[in-house]
C-alpha cells in the first residue's frame, strides 16, 4: 500500500475525471430539469434548517446556485463540480488501498456507469452531495486504519475529517447512517483496528458528525418528526410478502448500473467476501454491503422502494471490482476494449435520452400504441405554462393536485407566486406557507385535464365559486405533451387540509 501520489497514474486519473466532466455538463444542459429537481429548486427558495424529504445539504447547494445562474439547468454545475472532487477521493481511496493500475480501471467504470454519470454526477438531487460526504470519510478512514503509523496528532485530525465527511453524508440522506454503522462495524470486526476503541478520537468524530447534522434534528422536534416518519415508514410491513417489488428493485439496480457493469461488480464483491481475511477488503465491504442488503431486500416487505436506495454501497464496490479484474488477469488489451465499448454504450443511451428528451419521436416510433409513458417527460419543463390567459394577471396563489406537478407550477410562473397542494401528499410544500392567511383570497387550480373531475370534486369544499375550467396543452416538436386544466378558484373560505404534523400554520 503506497499513499503518495504518482504523478503519471494522477494526470491519467484527473483526464479520466476533466474528460467526463465536460461530457457531464453537456448532457446536463441538454435536459431540462426533472421532477425532483424543479421540486427541490422551488422548495429550496426559502432556506431552512431542513426540510421535508431530505436533509438540506443538496438544498442549500440549489438555493445559492439559483441565485447565482437562475433557476434553470446551468444550477447542476455545481453538482457536476462536486461529483469531480468525489471521483478524485474514490481514486486516490483506491490507490493508497491497492494500486494507481487498479484505482483507474474502477474510477473509469465508475464514471461510466449510467447512474453515476448522470443522476449522482450532476443532478440537482441529495446522492452527488452524500457521496462527497462518504468519500471523504472513507478516505481519511482507510489512511487511519491502513497508512500506518501514525502520531497522535496525524489520527486526531484523520478522525476529524472522518467526523466531518459523515456530518456532511448526514445533511445530504438518512441513509448515511448506514455507512456510518458498516464504518463502526469494521473497527469492531477488525482485529488490527480494534484498539481505536480506546482511543478518544473516534467518539469525538461522532460528535462533529452529530453536531453537524443537528439542524436535521432540530428541525424535525419542530415538525412532529414529520420527516422520520416519512422515511422510516417505507420499510414497515404493508403485510404479506411481494417477490416482484424484490425482482423490480434488482433489476432497477442493473439498469442503473448496466449490464456490462454490473457483472463485474458482483464479481468483485464476490471475490472480496472470500478474501475478507484481508482488512482492506472487508473494509470496503463493511461500506458497500449494508445499504445493498438492506434496501434490496426492504421491498419484499415494505414499500417498492428505488434502485438509487443502493448506489452507496456499490460505490464503495467499484474499487473491490478494479482491484478483481487485476487480480484475475484481464489484460491491458481487454480492459481497452471494455472501455471503448463501455463509453459507446453510454454515449448512444445519452444521446438517445436527449433526442427523446427534445423531439419526443424515437419514443413514439419504438413504442406506438404501446401506453407506455415516455420516461423523458419528467425532464419536459412546463415554462411556457406563464403564457396561459389567466396567468396574465398574477394570481393570489396556485393550487397544484399533485406535489410533483408543483414544481413544475413553480418554476414556471417564478418564486412570486405561491403554490399549495391540495392532495393527501403534499410533500415539503406543506411546510412552506399557512394557507389560512390567505381566506379570502382568490387564485387558480392546475390539474392535469384527465384529474378535472376528482380536481373540482377536492377543491369545492374550499372556495367560495369555482369558475369555467381553461384548457392549457404543453407540447414539444409541435406535438401535445401535456394537457392542463386551470380552474379560477374565487375566494377561499377556509385553510387547506394538513396531512403532517408541524406543517405551516400549525
Amino acid at each position: 500500500m503506497d499513499w503518495r501520489p504518482n504523478a503519471e497514474n494522477d494526470r491519467l486519473a484527473l483526464a479520466i475525471l476533466a474528460g467526463f466532466l465536460i461530457a457531464r455538463l453537456v448532457f446536463a444542459f441538454s435536459l431540462g430539469l426533472g421532477i425532483d429537481e424543479s421540486y427541490t429548486i422551488a422548495i429550496s427558495r426559502r432556506l431552512s434548517l431542513s426540510y421535508f424529504d431530505h436533509p438540506p445539504l443538496h438544498l442549500w447547494i440549489a438555493h445559492f446556485a439559483a441565485l447565482a445562474v437562475g433557476e434553470n439547468v446551468v444550477a447542476r454545475a455545481p453538482f457536476a463540480a462536486l461529483f469531480f472532487a468525489t471521483g478524485w477521493m474514490f481514486y486516490r481511496l483506491t490507490s493508497g488501498l491497492f494500486d494507481p493500475q487498479a484505482a483507474l480501471v474502477a474510477l473509469f467504470a465508475l464514471n461510466v456507469t449510467p447512474f453515476f454519470f448522470a443522476s449522482a454526477g450532476s443532478w440537482i438531487v441529495p446522492d452527488g452531495p452524500l457521496l462527497f460526504g462518504l468519500a471523504l470519510a472513507a478516505f481519511a478512514a482507510a489512511r487511519l486504519f491502513f497508512a500506518q503509523p501514525l502520531d497522535n496528532g496525524s489520527a486526531w485530525r484523520l478522525w476529524l475529517v472522518v467526523g466531518v465527511g459523515l456530518g456532511l453524508a448526514g445533511l445530504s440522506k438518512y441513509s448515511a447512517a448506514l455507512t456510518a454503522g458498516g464504518l463502526a462495524a469494521f473497527v469492531l470486526i477488525a482485529r488490527n483496528q480494534r484498539h481505536w476503541l480506546k482511543h478518544p478520537a473516534p467518539y469525538a468524530a461522532a460528535i462533529v458528525a452529530l453536531a453537524m447534522i443537528t439542524p436535521v434534528i432540530v428541525w424535525n422536534a419542530q415538525h412532529g418528526w414529520a420527516s422520520f416518519a416519512f422515511q422510516g415508514g417505507r420499510g414497515v410491513p404493508e403485510g404479506g410478502l411481494r417477490p416482484a417489488q424484490f425482482m423490480t428493485m434488482v433489476l432497477g439496480q442493473i439498469a442503473f448500473l448496466s449490464p456490462w457493469i454490473f457483472a463485474p461488480l458482483v464479481a468483485g464483491l464476490a471475490s472480496a467476501w472470500r478474501q475478507r481475511a484481508d482488512e482492506r477488503r472487508l473494509f470496503l465491504l463493511c461500506l458497500s454491503l449494508p445499504p445493498i442488503a438492506l434496501f434490496t431486500v426492504t421491498p419484499l416487505w415494505g414499500s417498492r422502494g428505488q434502485p438509487h436506495w443502493t448506489m452507496p454501497g456499490w460505490f464503495f464496490a467499484f474499487a473491490l471490482m478494479g482491484v478483481w479484474l487485476k487480480q484475475f488477469g484481464v489484460s491491458a488489451g481487454a480492459l481497452r476494449r471494455w472501455a471503448v465499448v463501455s463509453s459507446v454504450l453510454l454515449a448512444a443511451i445519452a444521446g438517445a435520452v436527449i433526442l427523446q428528451a427534445s423531439t419526443g419521436w424515437p419514443w413514439l416510433a419504438l413504442a406506438p400504441g404501446s401506453g407506455l409513458a415516455d420516461p423523458t417527460l419528467e425532464a419536459f419543463e412546463w415554462r411556457d405554462l406563464r403564457k396561459a390567459p389567466i396567468f396574465e394577471q398574477s394570481p393570489g396563489f396556485v393550487i397544484a393536485t399533485k406535489w410533483s406537478d408543483a414544481g413544475k407550477i413553480a418554476l414556471a410562473l417564478g418564486p412570486q407566486t405561491p403554490v399549495f397542494v391540495l392532495s393527501n401528499d403534499p410533500r415539503g410544500w406543506a411546510f412552506l406557507d399557512d394557507s389560512a392567511s390567505f381566506v379570502g383570497r382568490s387564485g387558480v387550480i392546475v390539474t392535469p385535464a384527465a384529474d378535472l373531475e376528482s380536481a373540482l370534486g377536492a377543491a369545492e369544499p374550499y372556495f367560495a365559486a369555482l369558475g369555467q375550467p381553461q384548457f392549457q396543452t404543453l407540447g414539444r416538436g409541435g406535438r401535445a405533451e401535456v394537457s392542463l386544466a386551470l380552474i379560477p378558484a374565487g375566494g377561499l373560505t377556509r385553510r387547506l387540509p394538513m396531512f403532517y404534523p408541524g406543517a405551516a400554520g400549525r
